[in-house]
Parts: structure tokens; C-alpha cells; sequence
């Protein structure tokens, strides 16, 4: 059997094509038994309206393309949630697009995001998607871009100087009397990842006596901070680092939990560990852990406010572009 089209909607209950229409835009104008009718027709065929072709006709879509880096990340599920939350209060609804860093894939969406037309997108890319942007401009599709700040006036942007919350997070240890300093992150060509080591980078040349190595990791996880835990202290002695910034707060949680199952040196006084993002689970950890401060709710209603400010009309450049500045949450891990 083919699709079920809304004509047999219409002739199985009794009623005209105008009728089963308003059934779903103004059922106030339908008496309970028509509507009783229309709703058992619906129901026997198995009939599911067309939003495509709703949108076509209504000449605009109620759909919002989210792509993201990491849907798995706490921090980005929140800036998700947020987004949608908005979203939802404006009548729209979001497609989430996850890319997971792969490239390749950031380009499919945003194509995918062009041919359906959307109402808006809210883009964090790795990669060049100039094309895509392009595309997404010609069809007169607005977009913010996350994650960086753009470097056109015209396209608005949301972002954290993740270079300076590196620095930071680097200072914080140094200022603490830590001098063999260990980053651990990865991969390098996640932008914030780069920004944020970029950033420690600074602060370690500004100290004479202080080094900086890189333990570079594919995930950003609990079980990847515990193995760079391990690798780190089964080092000789003196290679072992006193302090360690991890690029984000799960690989925190993990390093103090390899530290302490370890056992053999103490926190912080042997070795301190500062995050990133400050998620609610670093605060209630065993040891709670010190960590730059990002918003990631702000940040979400950041992203979906300039969409839709944009959607509404042109938005004054000195708007377009919101950037966060992150501050250290001291905590027990240093």
C-alpha cells in the first residue's frame, strides 16, 4: 500500500480535504463528532501529515539545524538543551546534528541543512565550511557560528577565549609553586582544544623555570584521565609532572582518580589537577576539582537569541558577536 494521502483521510471519515485540515490548524471549528470521526480515520489508516509540504505552502520552516562537535559532552548537551528550550518557546523546533570532530560529516549536514531548507542554523564546525556557509547565505538562511569568533563582521558568532582561559588555568599551577606542567587533551584540531593549550603555552614562557609537555588523547573522558594517569606515574621520579591542566573536567575526574588509586603522591600538595568548563560533577567529586569557569546555558541562549534576533530582522554589528570570558574556580585538586 502507498502513502496514505490526506484525500483518504478525507473520504474515510466523510468529510472534505478542508475539513481534516483544519482538524490539525483549527479544530475549534470542527464539532466534537466530526472531529471523532476525522481523528478514527487518521488513526485506522495510519496517516501522518506532510510537514514538508506544510512548510512549502506556509513558505517557511519551523525547524532549526543544531550542528554540534559532542553531543556526548556534558557541556554541549547543555548548550543543546538551552538552544531547544528557546527554541521551543519561539514555536521552533531543532534538529540536532552531532559530528563528533569528523569533518567530513560537517559538510553533509550543512548541505542536508540547505536542501531542507531550514529556518536557521546554529553551526560549530572544525573544519572549512565556507561553501556551505555560502549556500546556507544564498538561500537566505541566517546561522551563527559557535565555538569562534568570526572573522567577518557579517556573520554572527558566539565563542569563550579559550586562550585565555588556558592561560589561566596554566597560571593557576604556577602560581601555586607548580613548575613541571603537563597538558592533557587532544585532539589538536578541535579549535577550543588548540586555543586552550596555545593559551598555557603563554603562561609557561612567562615563567623562566617552568616547562610544558603534552599528553595528547582521542577522547576526553573519565577512562582516558585515568590511562594518562597511569602513563604519567609509572614515569621515573622526576619526570613525573607537579601539576596538570586538563582540557576539560571529565579527564580531570579521571587523572585524580588514577592519582588516587596510585597512591603514592598527594593532592596537591605532590601534584595539582585544574579542568575545564566547571560541570556540576567536578564541584561534588571526591576531590573537588578547580577549573575554569565557561557558561554553557548562557552560552546556548546566546546562540538561539542572535538566531532568532536575526530571523526578526538585521542585527547591529557591534551585536553580532558575543564572546565569554572564563575565570578560575579554585577547588581541592589545587
Amino acid at each position: 500500500m502507498g502513502r496514505v494521502a490526506i484525500t483518504d483521510v478525507a473520504s474515510a471519515a466523510g468529510v472534505s480535504k478542508t475539513t481534516v485540515s483544519n482538524f490539525y490548524n483549527a479544530p475549534h471549528k470542527l464539532s466534537e463528532p466530526v472531529r471523532a470521526r476525522v481523528a478514527a480515520a487518521i488513526q485506522s489508516l495510519g496517516y501522518v501529515r506532510s510537514d514538508a509540504a506544510r512548510q512549502l505552502r506556509a513558505g517557511r520552516s519551523t525547524v532549526i539545524g543544531h550542528l554540534t562537535i559532542d553531543i556526548g559532552s556534558m557541556w554541549f548537551s547543555e548548550v543543546a538543551n538551552e538552544v531547544e528550550k528557546l527554541a521551543a518557546d519561539a514555536g521552533l523546533h531543532v534538529l540536532v546534528a552531532n559530528t563528533a570532530g569528523n569533518k567530513a560529516r560537517e559538510r553533509q549536514y550543512l548541505e542536508l541543512f540547505a536542501a531542507q531548507q531550514v529556518r536557521g542554523v546554529i553551526v560549530a564546525a572544525q573544519g572549512d565550511v565556507d561553501a556551505q556557509l555560502e549556500k546556507l547565505q544564498g538561500f537566505g538562511i541566517p546561522f551563527v557560528l559557535t565555538g569562534q569568533k568570526s572573522e567577518s563582521p557579517a556573520r554572527a558568532s558566539v565563542s569563550v577565549d579559550d586562550r585565555a582561559g588556558g592561560y589561566l588555568a596554566a597560571k593557576h599551577l604556577i602560581d601555586r609553586g607548580k613548575r613541571r606542567i603537563c597538558f592533557v587533551g587532544g585532539p589538536l584540531d578541535i579549535r577550543q582544544i588548540n586555543d586552550r593549550f596555545r593559551g598555557a603555552s603563554q603562561a609557561v614562557r612567562e615563567t623562566p623555570d617552568a616547562s610544558l609537555e603534552i599528553v595528547l588523547v582521542e577522547e576526553r573522558t573519565l577512562s582516558e584521565g585515568r590511562n594518562a594517569a597511569q602513563a604519567l606515574l609509572s614515569r621515573t621520579q622526576e619526570r613525573v609532572p607537579d601539576g596538570i591542566f586538563a582540557a576539560n573536567d571529565l579527564l580531570a575526574i579521571g587523572l585524580l582518580d588514577g592519582i588516587q588509586r596510585d597512591g603514592r603522591l598527594k593532592v596537591p600538595e605532590d601534584i595539582a589537577v585544574i579542568g575545564y568548563d566547571d560541570l556540576d560533577i567536578g564541584s561534588t567529586n571526591s576531590v573537588p576539582v578547580s577549573t575554569i569557569h565557561t557558561p554553557p546555558r548562557a552560552y546556548g541562549r546566546a546562540a538561539i537569541n542572535l538566531l532568532l534576533q536575526q530571523l526578526e530582522g538585521p542585527v547591529n554589528a557591534e551585536q553580532r558577536h558575543v564572546v565569554f570570558e572564563p575565570q578560575v574556580i579554585a577547588r581541592s585538586s589545587t
